[in-house]
């Protein structure tokens, strides 16, 4: 089986490494203890993973086009593996002015990315997180995504990866802030309001979030497909939507549509508050890391 799943890899340019004595010791510990997300080394394997997918051009084409995933691509690992590559994917060459609404994209081995060196970034998020890159150039907003201190059409791209999710909800495990203890689920059509204000007509908002059965964690909403339609029409004025689905399963990660995202449910125990956490840390009988499913969304602004 293993040897199966590396042909299939291969065939987009994907070599499997063998654990190599080089790897740091929490990764290695990671990879030692069986993969079990959100462990010891967890984010750094993640990190690696998607390190190697994005310099991978058979595997960002894969992305770019559409095309169905390779067999067991990021298994136990959450939907990031599979967010970014499709943004970079589709993001334009060249100098133009994005906006990063929510910090997703807040990690030094994104910005590095080359797609992203020659554009104005400027990442809008509620408080000030522990890592900053202004030495790169990057400008921070410390602000609301429904009220954006922004001219009307000043940016070229949008990137707003699962972001939505949080509008209106309980967000002081990110703020430490009582103010932001909320419970104004319907608030996130107002984002979509804004970020269609904020871009240039022609423009382009790369959305994306958990996708599934709805679910209200308090921090967070899981969307469906009806509340999905609802923020599409809350953009307003699009010339094109295109709408694509991911789906994870023991296999890992693979192309789906909305109906067969449908029944996905999040790991509902990460939900928590870090502090309050099971130890030992439960694993999925699939090694799911977060949302089973994710939504992802292209709207041009007409």
């Amino acid at each position: 089986m293993r040897e199966i799943a590396r042909a299939a890899l291969r065939k987009v340019g994907f070599e499997v490494k063998r654990i190599s004595p080089t790897i740091p010791n929490d990764e290695l510990a990671y990879l030692k203890a069986g993969r079990i997300p959100w462990g010891r080394g967890y984010d750094q394997a993640k990190t690696r993973f998607i390190s190697e997918v994005l310099a991978n051009p058979g595997l960002v084409e894969v992305f770019q086009k559409g095309c169905k995933l390779p067999e067991q691509f990021g298994v136990a690992f959450d939907e990031r593996c599979v967010e970014y590559p499709w943004l970079l994917a589709h993001l334009k060459p060249g100098p133009e002015r994005i906006l990063d609404a929510g910090s997703t994209l807040n990690h030094a081995f994104i910005l590095d990315h080359p797609v992203l060196r020659e554009k104005k970034m400027h990442i809008l998020t509620l408080s000030p997180e522990n890592h900053s890159f202004w030495y790169k150039g990057v400008s921070y907003l410390y602000e609301d995504l429904r009220n954006i201190p922004i001219r009307e059409g000043y940016y070229d791209t949008i990137a707003c990866l699962s972001t939505l999710e949080h509008v209106g909800c309980d967000n002081r495990l990110y703020t430490h802030n009582e103010a932001y203890r909320e419970d104004r689920a319907e608030d996130f059509a107002l984002v979509m309001h804004e970020l269609h204000r904020v871009l240039r007509i022609g423009g382009t908002l790369f959305l994306t979030m958990p996708f599934g059965v709805y679910r209200h964690f308090g921090s967070f909403q899981q969307f469906d497909k009806k509340l999905l339609s609802r923020a599409v029409e809350a953009f307003g004025r699009a010339s094109e939507v295109t709408e694509s689905f991911y789906r994870y399963t023991p296999e890992g990660w693979q192309l789906a549509d909305a109906a067969d995202c449908a029944p996905c449910e999040y790991v509902e125990w990460i939900t928590r508050p870090h502090h309050q956490w099971p130890n030992p840390l439960p694993v999925e009988p699939d090694l799911a890391a977060g949302a089973r499913a994710v939504a992802c969304v292209q709207l041009i602004k007409e």
